[in-house]
Formats: C-alpha cells, sequence, structure tokens
C-alpha cells in the first residue's frame, strides 16, 4: 500500500506540473549532479556536486588525448578515470586553463572524477577573505589571482600553490577585507628549491586606488619548492575597515625562480593599554 500511494502521488505530481525531469547525463555519475554548462565544451561536459567533478570526455574529442576546462579556485585531493583507476591522467594547469591529457583512455565511460578540497568555483565566483574574529586573515593559494606569463595557481594535492614564478614582471593578487584598522604582522607560508633563495619581493596593501602600505622581505631557502615553511617579513599598518587587496610583485629574481606560496597570514597586533 504505501508504494501504491506514492506512485499515486507521483502521478498526481505529473498531472499538476507535466512530465517529472529525468537526469540527462551519463549513467556511471550521480543523478543529483548537474552540469555545469560554464565549464564545459564540444570536447567535455562537465558535472558537478558539492566537491566533485566529473569530465565527461566526449567520442569524438578522445583521439585528440586531451581536454582542458577553465581554471578553478580549489586545491584538488585527487582525479582518476572513473572506470580505470590505474589509468594514467597528466595533468598540466595553466594560468588561464587547465589541461586533463592521456595517452590512453579507457575503453568504456571515459570520464574523468576530480575531487577537490572545497567546492570547486569560478575565479569570478571565488568569495573574498574575510577576518577571522581576532581580526586576522588567512589568504590561500586557491584565492589568488595570478597575472603576467607564468604565474599561476597549482592545484594538485601535492602542490596547492601560487608557483612558476620565473618572469619578474608576474605577480599575484588576493582580495581581503580588514574587520578594523591596526598593524598586522605578515606571514608566507613558502617553498624554495635548494640553491635558489635569495629573492627580493615587495609584499604591498592597496585600496582599489592606492597603496597604503609596503615591506620588502627575502625568500628563504627550504630545499625544495614544495617543502613549505612559515616566513615571518614584519608589519603592515592597514588605516581603516574595508577591502583591500595584498600583491606580491618580484624584486630580483635570484636564480631561476622566487618562490612557492601556499599561503599568506595577516595577524592583527594588540594594542598597547593605555
Amino acid at each position: 500500500m504505501p508504494n501504491a500511494v506514492f506512485l499515486l502521488g507521483m502521478v498526481g505530481v505529473a498531472a499538476l506540473f507535466g512530465t517529472l525531469p529525468t537526469y540527462a547525463g551519463p549513467a556511471d555519475i550521480p543523478v543529483t549532479a548537474k552540469l555545469r554548462e560554464n565549464l564545459s565544451s564540444s570536447a567535455v561536459q562537465v558535472y558537478g556536486l558539492e566537491r566533485k567533478l566529473w569530465l565527461h570526455v566526449q567520442s569524438e574529442a578522445l583521439p585528440a588525448g586531451k581536454v582542458t576546462i577553465p581554471r578553478l579556485c580549489a586545491p584538488m585531493k585527487s582525479m582518476r578515470w572513473l572506470d580505470a583507476s590505474d589509468a594514467e591522467i597528466k595533468f598540466v594547469p595553466e594560468p588561464q586553463e587547465w589541461v586533463f591529457s592521456w595517452k590512453q583512455a579507457p575503453n568504456q565511460s571515459p570520464i574523468i572524477e576530480v575531487d577537490f578540497d572545497i567546492a570547486p568555483l569560478l575565479p569570478k565566483d571565488c568569495p573574498t577573505a574575510a577576518a577571522a574574529g581576532d581580526g586576522s586573515v588567512l589568504l590561500h593559494a586557491w584565492q589568488a589571482a595570478t597575472f603576467g606569463e607564468k604565474l599561476r595557481f597549482e592545484p594538485q594535492w601535492f602542490k596547492n600553490t601560487v608557483g612558476y614564478w620565473t618572469v619578474p614582471t608576474d605577480y599575484a593578487e588576493w582580495n581581503f577585507v580588514a574587520d578594523q584598522p591596526g598593524t598586522f604582522t605578515v606571514a608566507v607560508l613558502q617553498g624554495c628549491g635548494a640553491g635558489q633563495g635569495g629573492s627580493v619581493v615587495v609584499a604591498s596593501v592597496r585600496t582599489a586606488t592606492d597603496e597604503v602600505d609596503r615591506l620588502s622581505f627575502q625568500t628563504i631557502d627550504t630545499g625544495h619548492f614544495q617543502n613549505f615553511r612559515w616566513n615571518h617579513l614584519g608589519t603592515v599598518t592597514i588605516p581603516a575597515a574595508g577591502s583591500y587587496q595584498l600583491r606580491l610583485t618580484p624584486g630580483k629574481i635570484a636564480k631561476a625562480a622566487v618562490f612557492d606560496v601556499r599561503m599568506v597570514h595577516l595577524v592583527r597586533q594588540a594594542r598597547a593599554v593605555e
């Protein structure tokens, strides 16, 4: 009887609202996943659900051996062919797009499943970093906007960094909101290859029209670009609550590359008791 009631209820809904919507995606993808048209193309249809994407490679695109999607704001946890997890996928994050390539695609269900730490968003939808209850602001690599020729966000689980910093005119910028004025210490979670330390970088705090403070620092050699250590830089003063940008700009590249940056932390200092 309960099943009959359920079926009658569904018939009633269909009578009121017309034909019920049906899932039109591949059978191997959860029916609750939504087509992400803003990430899809004629070569790949992208479906999303919470922290996962499924890249359904179209049959006509398989011989090309690669597909691209726009760069996203989220660090990766893993990626695999859905029905052939051992088959190799090569991933290259370019500054404005991500490239997935392969030598041999699965014979059945050519779908790449990508798992992220957070819901993947386009840069235009990336939330602005906000101050925590103690006034500090944590800026992640995935929140960075990169400008120039080579600099990019690298989302792989063993990187999760702003990297490829080989061109002195390239720079990175984070939007953030300070909830009150004050003096803030600045620290960068950075990695730098053996013998590559000593580059000079300027960290500046800016509004839409003006620079409000800056400090210069040197990168530290951590033995590997993905061996991250906190580099404590000094202090900057933020004059009022409001919206700001933190910009990192190379002043001098000592060797091959500046460094990799996973996070920047601004910590508001307590005011002296009067």
